[in-house]
């Protein structure tokens, strides 16, 4: 056999081999460019919606402006129902947040209520035939423990009295002593609230700052000023009359 009729043996048995290489990779070729031609649509198909403005977050209960929130487009594969777009930004301004809201967070529907926050909310559930009464406290005194509202506790009083009694020494004379009274004055009642050297009300302080965000939260509740607010100096009781 002669060597040039071995080289065109070799040469036709390796041909399928190096077309069925071409044609997968062409068609690689063609699936990436239908791959990525549907991606550049997608990227194009956009809705806007509305996102948090401020990096820093809206706190939970804030009432919502204009200057709070921003037009923000996403991909039409990454939009839930849920979320608000920017031509219904109007279901959005001047309503509250019902919590923390984070930063460039798109707005959800279910995170926004048109009532307004309620101030000392437990006064609008007291029960009807219960009154509250108000106490000095003083934590130091009743063994370091700073009670938090829904605590039941029993409450003594101590107070002076005056006895008058005969005396022996000097008849027909009544002799006066101060004696020391104590009794319980409320043996179960509820702790609804505690107020603070202001007057201002412990529990308020507290739903304020857990309006703020993770991080801004612990810089309060690390402060001075928030550790002086928190100091109880009154009781806030509810019982019957």
């Amino acid at each position: 056999m002669k060597i040039n009729s071995i080289k065109d043996i070799g040469t036709g048995r390796r041909f399928p081999k190096r077309f069925f290489a071409v044609v997968i990779s062409i068609t690689i070729i063609i699936a990436a460019f239908v791959v990525l031609s549907n991606a550049d649509n997608a990227a194009k198909d956009t809705i806007d919606i509305i996102r948090v403005r401020p990096s820093e977050g809206i706190s939970a209960n804030t009432l919502v402006t204009e200057n709070m929130i921003e037009k923000y487009s996403i991909i039409q594969k990454e939009y839930n129902e849920d979320m608000v777009t920017y031509d219904r930004r109007d279901e959005v301004l001047n309503k509250y947040t019902l919590y923390y809201l984070r930063g460039k967070s798109p707005v959800f529907a279910d995170q926004l209520t048109t009532e307004k926050p309620l101030k000392n909310e437990w006064l609008y559930e007291l029960d009807e035939k219960n009154e509250v009464l108000t106490l000095p406290y003083n934590y130091l005194n009743c063994g370091g423990d700073i009670l938090t509202p829904g605590d039941v506790v029993r409450i003594r009083v101590a107070y002076n009295v005056t006895v008058t009694g005969s005396t022996d020494d000097y008849p027909g004379f009544a002799a006066q002593e101060e004696q020391r009274k104590l009794e319980v004055l409320f043996d179960k009642i509820t702790v609804r609230d505690l107020l603070n050297g202001k007057g201002h009300s412990i529990y308020e302080v507290y739903k304020e700052v857990l309006k703020l965000s993770e991080e801004q939260r612990q810089k309060v509740m690390k402060s001075n000023e928030f550790m002086e607010n928190i100091l109880p100096k009154a009781l806030i009781l509810e019982g019957t009359k």
